[in-house]
């Protein structure tokens, strides 16, 4: 499985100190990181801290229809904890 992700927020509400940490902790899973563009968007998920968040990523994210997942989702989904 190849996918692609973006974050926004912080990963440490799931335990995990930095960005570069949780991105790699989901590597052997076949995650990459990259920045979600309006033109040549690649990123399949956008991961954040908080689902009720209002920022410039979330609503890009919103108007690509790019999945929305928090820290934590997606920590759970791999058993990354």
């Amino acid at each position: 499985m190849n996918k692609v992700i973006e974050m926004t927020g912080s990963p440490r509400t799931a335990g995990f100190k930095t960005k570069a940490v949780f991105l790699e902790m989901l590597a052997p899973y076949g995650f990459s990181q990259d920045t979600m563009r309006k033109r040549t968007n690649n990123v399949n998920i956008l991961v954040t801290n908080d689902l009720d968040s209002v920022t410039n990523k979330m609503k890009l994210a919103k108007e690509l229809g790019v999945e929305v997942m928090t820290y934590d989702m997606l920590a759970e989904l791999f058993d990354l904890n």
